[in-house]
């Protein structure tokens, strides 16, 4: 009898629950509470924003350990280590202010970012859906794109109403209290014996990504060197695309007024790219399983240099930044969801969170320089070079797409014709030769 996995409608809600605070309470959190540190603290922009990128240099540099750890002894049981790290942090610098407390506190988010956030739940999804666990991060991936939109509300109306200081306590204790709780209950409810058993006995749970998964186009199988090409191809390709997804949107609003957007209509723009992203993530979730994620992947890439280069045309300035924050930031949010899918598809889910591991290393610490960078070359270059830098890298993201395109692409089917009926079998054989390609 084939095994069957512990079922619950509280499982892909519980694991969005602790991502999307996880991620509100932690990235999206300096952008609502900076005016009121530097009013108390004395505070400037570069020591809480500073914060953050500590929180992704250091996940990025636990990254490779914590893939390792969780191909060996298992995903489930470090996804407490997220919430845990996070509240922590949160009741050190509300107990504590200061600048050290500040650098302390981020760099146990950057902890909870590599051992019980993004990495830890997809490798977790795959140990217990396989291959076809790319729908399910798909769908955890759109719910966390609504992490901004739930906590900068969220987060002004309690800094607002109780104080800066009482809302780190507040977060602290939502961490700790509820999704602590939250996150040990799945890593003993679906713990690695139980993933154990279905490899064992190779079965997957039902669901809904297990029963289209059969409708997702094939890869073919990659020697060893072909897989060491892929694998650097994807890293060069979603690093240097993330370089610029990291590091311009914070600069996006400043780059539009440049560009002879008045203030208010420039915010009114930038604000659109978290619907845009979502929107896109949705079509993509619809359709992806129709298309090669390859072939996705190319194409989102291609979109980027093109719409950069729309801000600098002679197309009118509130026209063209409408299209690019679009557009751009549709494709950024398909590619966002690609980054950690398309590994899946291509390798399968045997050492995924070692291979994960290995590829956030430099994505994040690209990631976490990429603001400061920006920043730089803005103040001494201004926003029109900082929209070149992008294109330079949007361009060397596509080169290292068409690579992993060309090594990643189905063999030719040999056509073998039958000696006893020729002309059918070069009719036949041709046909299915002309198939081949469209299939895979």
């Amino acid at each position: 009898m084939a095994a069957s996995a512990p079922r619950s409608v509280l499982l892909l809600p519980a694991l969005a629950l602790g991502q999307i605070a996880g991620w509100g309470t932690t990235y999206y959190l300096p952008s609502v509470v900076a005016p009121a540190l530097t009013a108390e603290l004395g505070f400037d922009a570069t020591t809480i924003y500073l914060g953050v990128t500590v929180m992704v240099a250091i996940g990025g540099l636990a990254s490779p350990l914590a893939g390792r750890l969780f191909d060996r002894v298992g995903a489930s049981r470090f996804l407490p280590v997220g919430p845990a790290m996070i509240g922590l942090g949160h009741l050190l610098f509300a107990a504590a202010p200061g600048r050290a407390t500040w650098y302390a506190s981020w760099a146990l988010f950057g902890l909870a970012m590599a051992f019980g956030l993004t990495l830890a739940v997809n490798t977790f999804l795959t140990r217990f859906v396989g291959p076809a666990a790319r729908r399910q991060i798909g769908i955890l991936a759109l719910m966390v794109g609504f992490s901004p939109t739930l906590f900068w509300p969220l987060t002004a109306m309690l800094v607002a109403a109780f104080g800066w200081r009482e809302t780190f306590v507040a977060y602290g204790a939502i961490e700790l209290g509820v999704l602590l709780p939250a996150q040990i209950w799945i890593a003993m409810r679906w713990n690695d014996a139980v993933a154990a058993s279905f490899l064992a006995a190779g079965a997957e749970p039902e669901t809904p990504s297990a029963r289209t998964a059969a409708a997702e186009p094939a890869s073919r199988p990659l020697d060893a060197r072909a897989r060491r090409v892929a694998i650097l191809a994807m890293v060069v390709a979603f690093t240097l695309q993330g370089f610029a997804s990291w590091g311009l949107p914070l600069h996006v609003i400043t780059l539009f007024e440049a560009l002879g957007l008045d203030h208010a209509t420039a915010v009114s723009v930038a604000a659109a790219s978290g619907a845009a992203a979502i929107a896109a993530r949705l079509i993509e979730l619809a359709l992806g399983n129709r298309v090669h994620p390859v072939t996705v992947t190319g194409l989102s890439i291609a979109l980027l240099a093109p719409m950069l280069a729309l801000l600098g045309s002679p197309l009118d300035a509130v026209t063209s930044a409408w299209i690019f924050i679009l557009v751009w930031s549709g494709a950024n949010g398909i590619l966002a969801v690609l980054r950690v899918t398309l590994p899946l598809h291509l390798f399968g889910a045997a050492a995924y969170g070692s291979l994960m591991g290995r590829m956030s290393l430099p994505q994040n610490l690209v990631f976490a320089a990429a603001p400061a960078i920006f920043a730089v070359v803005i103040g001494r270059a201004g926003p029109q070079a900082a929209l070149w830098l992008s294109i330079a890298a949007s361009l060397g993201a596509l080169a290292a797409a068409v690579v992993l395109a060309r090594v990643t692409r189905p063999a030719p089917r040999p056509v073998v014709a039958r000696r006893s009926e020729p002309a059918k079998a070069r009719w036949s054989d041709a046909g299915l030769a002309a198939a081949g390609p469209c299939l895979d």
